[in-house]
């Protein structure tokens, strides 16, 4: 059987008709040379964005990431592979984000290694090109002593009218090292802002961000671990803060929205939420996590709980929407969401963590889906199974419906552990189809075994709900699919 028709599985249609299913694919076209269309997430600008998988945990935690491109091609890259130095506990692939940084027409990648030099960290640029192949560009290392950099990457774009067109300029990393020190608090945390040219080189100008910095609300404590999650767009950063003690509640957690204008680019101040903040539906209690999980799209911020108790369900989960101003720096609640929640599929359960990885997708004009996974979700008695929820985010009402192997035309079966739907990212759609512009779905399940092969893992993707497909981690050499791989646990983020 050929390489490509062992990675992917065909599997039977879903049969979703309603708008808010209609994740419709598009059709590829060849390109000769990199040609901007709009699609975030497209490597090799062919039209179609590109599945792409971070592997951390691959050959003893020196990491690897894993493109499926649209034609079918796989690429399998190690550090190493790309004429990078690695080491066991590198980690690259810890995080992944894809954007088009050097303005080409495709799509370019950050990549992060967290565990580089004994957890300083690195993020490393890979240029995208037409012919499928990954060009290394410039590494960001990290300066703080066990701090993690690149434990959370995103890539920042922003677009100028010029005489020739749109632009893309002020492109910026952002990287995250939540176990760095801030002065006496330990693993209080940072976020970086790397400027980078118009070609995509590290520009001067790096800026530090923490809880004591200016214009940034909250105060670093030992352990918060600001930036544990991280998502951005334009010129806003969400930073999620998990292990944020709200007064007396310790791990209750907190999300901080910056934002930057034009003028002033590496100049980010905002505001902080919390479930005690003013219209933030809940309270905040010990071991919430709010923030655990967080994804931020055209002003609308979602943010996971998994953690949260819901009666007497400890850690079932929720899952908050919130509206951030950019310009005003003002946000304000606009549901709180779990599976007793009326309208959404299933029922809080203890252990569900509900909101442990979420996603914000576009399925047709001015319909913004949110995606929550439940990695914890029991399937009848198959505990751990997990499942995916997803709902309209950006108004009430509207399909919500819930996901999991072996139901829908997914394959596989639930099986205790698998953890479906421990992370969750989008497949992105063509901005110039107007109103016709969806997006795809992608699931990780990092803890599925292969046969005997334990903790292989699996992702599951769709770029319409007519068929899912399920993607294994081949390519690497080995003659079988390698153990411990967690393939799947995680995907890149598109932010461009």
């Amino acid at each position: 059987m050929s390489r490509v028709r062992r990675a992917l599985i065909a599997v039977a249609a879903i049969g979703l008709t309603m708008s808010m299913a209609q994740f419709s694919a598009q059709t590829s076209y060849a390109a000769v040379s990199c040609q901007a269309n709009g699609v975030d997430g497209d490597l090799n600008s062919d039209g179609l964005a590109d599945v792409i998988v971070g592997v951390p945990s691959y050959d003893g935690d020196r990491g690897a990431i894993d493109i499926l491109f649209s034609d079918g091609t796989r690429s399998f890259r190690t550090a190493g592979s790309l004429g990078l130095s690695s080491a066991p506990g590198d980690r690259f692939g810890e995080s992944v984000s894809s954007a088009d940084i050097d303005d080409d027409g495709c799509d370019d990648l950050a990549v992060g290694a967290p565990g580089h030099n004994s957890s300083r960290g690195r993020v490393h640029l890979l240029f995208g090109r037409a012919d499928n192949s990954l060009v290394t560009g410039a590494t960001f290392t990290g300066t703080a002593a066990h701090g993690s950099l690149g434990a959370q990457v995103v890539l920042l774009t922003t677009e100028k009218l010029t005489a020739a067109g749109y632009v893309r300029t002020g492109q910026q990393l952002v990287a995250s090292a939540p176990t760095a020190d801030d002065g006496s608090a330990w693993e209080a945390g940072r976020v970086v802002v790397q400027p980078l040219t118009a070609t995509g080189a590290l520009a001067a100008g790096t800026v530090i961000i923490t809880q004591n910095s200016p214009g940034v609300p909250g105060t670093s404590e030992n352990g918060d671990r600001f930036g544990t999650a991280l998502a951005g767009q334009g010129r806003t950063i969400v930073i999620g803060t998990p292990a944020e003690a709200v007064g007396t509640r310790s791990a209750a957690g907190s999300v901080t929205l910056l934002s930057a204008s034009a003028a002033n680019p590496t100049t980010f101040a905002g505001v902080a939420v919390t479930q005690n903040t003013s219209g933030v539906p809940g309270t905040a209690e010990s071991n919430d996590l709010f923030g655990s999980a967080v994804a931020f799209r055209d002003h609308y911020v979602l943010v996971g709980v998994p953690g949260e108790t819901i009666g007497s369900a400890k850690g079932a989960g929720q899952a908050h929407v919130l509206n951030f101003d950019p310009a005003t720096r003002k946000a304000r609640s606009l549901r709180a969401v779990h599976q007793n929640t009326a309208g959404i599929p299933g029922a809080n359960e203890r252990g569900d963590y509900f909101g442990s990885s979420v996603a914000l997708g576009i399925n047709t004009l001015d319909q913004l889906t949110a995606i929550v996974g439940a990695p914890g979700e029991a399937i009848g008695t198959v505990l751990g199974a997990g499942a995916v929820t997803m709902f309209r985010a950006n108004r009430s009402g509207g399909l919500a419906w819930t996901i999991r192997q072996g139901a829908g035309g997914i394959a596989g079966a639930p099986e205790a552990a698998d953890h479906f739907g421990w992370s969750v990212s989008v497949l992105g759609g063509d901005l110039d189809d107007g109103e016709a512009m969806t997006d795809g779905v992608v699931v990780g399940t990092p803890h599925e075994d292969i046969g005997s092969t334990a903790d292989a893992g699996s992702v599951t993707y769709t770029r319409s709900t007519d068929t899912w497909y399920t993607l294994l981690l081949e390519d690497t050499g080995s003659p079988s699919v390698p153990a411990d791989a967690a393939f799947g646990e995680t995907l890149a983020g598109m932010n461009g």
